[in-house]
């Protein structure tokens, strides 16, 4: 599977410090894919499809806008329109996704959620680029879904 947990990607706590890797520095050098990647994975296991436990509060707007957030912080120094931008895309994502698992009881979401981002790429860097992703990943959700 190619979606990251969002304690181990990107998104995953900083220490200051640099220990274990996770330094500002290299929080600052994320890549998109590996930021969107996170999103993803972080807007699966909000709407219960992922590995482990299920949550009820999966359309919860609080929710996304904290993943929103987390992946802003991943690139300092972003615009807010490209905020706004992103927090756009991370909205339709997870209404693609929700709108796939109501039309479909045979549990195929995350395998399709997983064909979206199979060679999903993006031409654009920081937050615009983690919108981008995301939003190519939900087209390619809704087309084949």
């Amino acid at each position: 599977m190619t979606i990251d947990r969002i304690h181990t990607g990107p998104l995953a706590p900083i220490d200051p410090a640099g220990g274990e890797g996770r330094s500002p520095a290299t929080v600052g050098e994320a890549s998109v894919r590996s930021v969107a990647l996170a999103v993803v994975g972080r807007i699966v296991d909000e709407l219960g499809i992922g590995v482990g436990d299920r949550r009820s509060s999966a359309a919860d707007p609080y929710r996304l806008r904290e993943v929103a957030d987390m992946a802003t912080r991943a690139f300092p120094g972003s615009a807010p329109a490209a905020e706004g931008e992103l927090m756009r895309a991370i909205e339709s994502l997870a209404g693609a996704i929700a709108a796939h698992m109501a039309a479909r009881v045979d549990g195929s979401t995350l395998e399709r959620v997983d064909d979206a981002l199979d060679g999903q790429s993006t031409m654009r860097e920081g937050v615009e680029g983690v919108a981008e992703f995301l939003d190519g990943v939900t087209q390619r959700l809704e087309a084949g879904g």
